[in-house]
């Protein structure tokens, strides 16, 4: 038997195909996990968990507490200052600056001068990751140092329940009752000890990944297509079941290895997972218990945080087991090849969809949290604490979800015993249904090469597929302008243009208004010298020109842009918008480098080399001009596409930054703009729109042609994503994990050159 159970195992994961497509499951789920972790405005990135880990790594639990509520103090003390400001620049809100100065003492003047400087930043690149961030790590300390009173309610509430029956007659066989009890003793054995906090990111990000779920079911079902599919498309069961013990031996061995590849698979995914976010955003400490992070404290679960990973994702592959052999009794009895896929597509579709609409305060809650996707999201069933009324008992969400899961293994495997033994469809029947879109015959090369880039290759799906990527990653952007930029952009949207004696008048009554504040501030400074006043009264005093001379600094990139337009005969322009279109203020034009040259790898890996595979080259070489006219149709099919999919994430990075910042004067001249003074004069902003559009046009172009040279060369689709990734991926890979001159050794300076100084 178990040399039969090795042979079903080896005889799959030795195959190159298999391999191949499980490796490149793998780095899509290594991609999607860095993907969605990219860092924005609204998620900081994951080196800053790493970073306060660090800070944390030999502090006692209370200066942990005494750490993390500095740090909220000081990051509130930076946004008083900002609220005062905006208060004070807003007319209705400029009434309520005093009452809100007299209500927080000293805190203005504390961190008036911290916020000018800048230096309020520890963990993050902006002020509102750093308040998110805070803000997050703060909630948590103070959810796991409350673990003790959260123990004592429960107690507390079980001691009300019991003097209420005693006095009060109360009814014992309800459901409430009965939960209060059973909550306490699930409870009883759970103390404070070994309690240590710490951020909950690794942890949480590891095991909380549907995405991972969904590659692991993936893998399964391709397991799966080579196990049975496979075999009943070559007929090879009429061979195994004529031998001695072939029928239950080779059944069992198929069971016993599906179960196999589900557990290694699912330690494998989610170990992967936990060395990604332990490299980027710290390793915990496993040995403390799982209490000591803030979403699971919750639980019951009296283990350590290793334990729980363990029971995790050995419940994830027992479940997708589970799945696995329903699919495998689907696969026996079916003589189609794609319909076991659909039916366990479909099944898991109508489960995540229960899991999405119903509810968790529902009646209907069961069938939220006991359906497959509710019982593989484990942070549910081991993280947290839930009994289901049955029949006014309390049964735990755990107890509920393994009676289930005990029942999907054994209806899984009796089916699949049953139907193997019956035997009554044991190969694959071939489809003689036509197609809807009927083939209609042509003689354009261009057409059919296109077709076979699009249509046979996939590339329709891939361009899909990355599009949406490339459109998520620039429309979800969200930009959150600082006060100064708010200021710059309005004063900047009145003079845009030709320079006017209105404009020049705008520009003086702003100054006259800074140079006042300043004068005020040093008449108060010479008052508090000669002892006029105090310091206290003369910082009050102060409060009101501070604001003014808050914006002093953006006020002087007016005064800049105002002296080269007068001096150079040259036109106002609100400039913020082309600095984050074209990349010199943000650098997350990167990532849309990194998804095209993905995209761009895969869709033509094999376009030169599927004339090799299928030996249509014997037929193009017969002819002087055939292979020639084949490539150069190529080339311009290429180029085509790769054109449209370059236009794409400039489209959408438009449409993003000019919802915040508005993008206007396309016929000024492109010198207006401050860092492309150097530029000839006879370039206009749109001409400068289209030159950004045509650097990254042509370094598509260049990786395009690089691609298709390799798949000509090595005439293997798969040596061409390899070396495609290797030249291409890693240099970029690299400058992402901070070895800056890797850009050197990538098309990226050519895609993002800026035409700047």
């Amino acid at each position: 038997m178990w040399s039969l159970i090795y042979f079903e195992l080896k005889k799959i994961w030795n195959k190159k195909s298999f391999v191949f497509i499980t490796c490149l499951l793998l780095i899509i789920n290594i991609f999607f996990l860095w993907y969605t972790n990219l860092e924005n405005e609204k998620r900081p990135s994951l080196s800053s968990y790493k970073m306060f880990q660090t800070e944390i790594l030999n502090m006692s639990e209370s200066e942990k507490e005494e750490y993390v509520k500095k740090l909220k103090k000081d990051i509130d003390g930076i946004y008083f200052v900002i609220d005062i400001l905006n208060m004070q620049k807003n007319e209705i809100g400029s009434s309520f600056v005093e009452q809100e100065l007299n209500a927080n003492p000293g805190v203005f003047e504390t961190y008036y001068e911290i916020y000018k400087s800048g230096n309020y930043l520890h963990f993050t690149s902006s002020l509102e990751q750093e308040q998110i961030f805070i803000n997050e790590i703060y909630n948590e300390q103070v959810k796991v140092s409350g673990y003790d009173d959260y123990l004592e309610g429960i107690k507390k509430d079980k001691g009300k329940l019991e003097g209420i029956s005693i006095f009060n007659n109360q009814d014992e066989s309800n459901f409430s009752t009965r939960n209060i009890k059973k909550s306490a003793n699930d409870y009883s054995e759970l103390n404070s000890s070994n309690i240590k906090f710490i951020p909950s990111k690794t942890i949480v990000s590891t095991i909380e990944n549907i995405g991972t779920d969904i590659l692991l079911i993936l893998i399964t079902f391709l397991f799966i297509g080579n196990l049975i599919t496979e075999e009943k498309e070559k007929k090879l069961f009429y061979v195994t079941r004529s031998t001695k013990y072939g029928v239950v031996h080779s059944i069992f061995a198929k069971i016993i290895a599906l179960f196999i590849h589900c557990i290694i698979f699912s330690i494998l995914l989610f170990s992967i997972n936990y060395l990604f976010f332990g490299i980027f955003g710290g390793f915990n400490n496993l040995g403390i218990k799982l209490q000591s992070l803030a979403p699971y404290m919750e639980s019951n679960f009296n283990g350590s945080i290793l334990e729980y990973l363990i029971i995790s994702i050995l419940t994830k592959g027992i479940v997708v087991f589970g799945i696995g052999t329903i699919i495998t009794a689907i696969c026996i009895i079916s003589d189609s090849m794609i319909l076991p896929y659909m039916l366990g597509i479909s099944f898991l579709g109508i489960s995540w969809l229960f899991y999405k609409i119903i509810p968790a305060v529902s009646n209907l809650n069961i069938i939220k949290h006991l359906n497959i996707f509710g019982i593989l999201k484990t942070e549910n069933l081991y993280g947290s604490y839930l009994n289901f009324n049955f029949f006014e008992y309390p049964i735990s969400r755990i107890t509920f979800s393994w009676i289930m899961i005990v029942g999907l293994l054994g209806l899984g495997i009796f089916l699949c015993v049953k139907f193997f033994l019956k035997g009554k469809s044991l190969e694959l029947k071939r489809s003689t249904k036509n197609f809807i879109l009927k083939f209609k015959p042509h003689t354009s090369l261009f057409k059919h090469e296109l077709y076979k880039i699009l249509i046979t290759n996939k590339g329709i799906i891939i361009i899909l597929i990355f599009s949406l990527l490339i459109c998520y990653n620039e429309l979800q952007r969200r930009y959150s302008p600082s006060l100064q930029e708010q200021y710059y952009q309005n004063i900047m949207l009145k003079l845009e243009g030709k320079p006017t004696e209105e404009k020049t008048q705008l520009i003086k009554a702003e100054k006259s208004r800074f140079d006042e504040a300043f004068s005020k501030i040093s008449e108060i400074d010479e008052q508090i010298a000669k002892g006029e006043i105090n310091d206290t009264t003369g910082e009050a005093m102060k409060v009101k020109w501070y604001s003014i001379t808050a914006f002093y600094p953006t006020f002087e990139k007016v005064l800049e842009q105002d002296k080269y337009v007068k001096e150079n005969n040259g036109n106002y322009i609100y400039d913020t918008g082309y600095l984050y279109l074209f990349g010199v203020m943000d650098d997350g034009i990167l990532n849309d480098f990194i998804l095209l040259t993905l995209s761009i790898i895969f869709m033509f890996c094999n376009v030169m080399a599927i004339e090799y595979q299928n030996k249509a080259v014997n037929i193009l070489q017969a002819t002087n001009k055939g292979k020639k006219a084949i490539i150069k149709t190529k080339v311009k099919a290429t180029i085509i596409i790769v054109l449209l999919l370059c236009i794409l994430p400039f489209v959408c990075r438009f449409i993003s930054v000019s919802s915040t910042f508005p993008i206007d004067g396309f016929l000024l001249s492109a010198k207006d703009i401050s860092i492309y003074h150097n530029l000839p004069s006879g370039i206009l902003v749109i001409g400068l729109i289209l030159l950004k559009i045509f650097s990254q046009v042509f370094s598509g172009i260049i990786m395009a042609i690089l691609i298709l040279t390799i798949s000509a060369w090595k005439k293997n689709n798969v040596q061409t994503i390899f070396l495609g990734l290797l030249i291409l991926c890693v240099p970029l890979v690299l400058v992402l994990l901070g070895f800056e001159y890797m850009r050197l050794f990538s098309l990226y300076p050519l895609y993002s050159y800026t035409f700047g100084n």
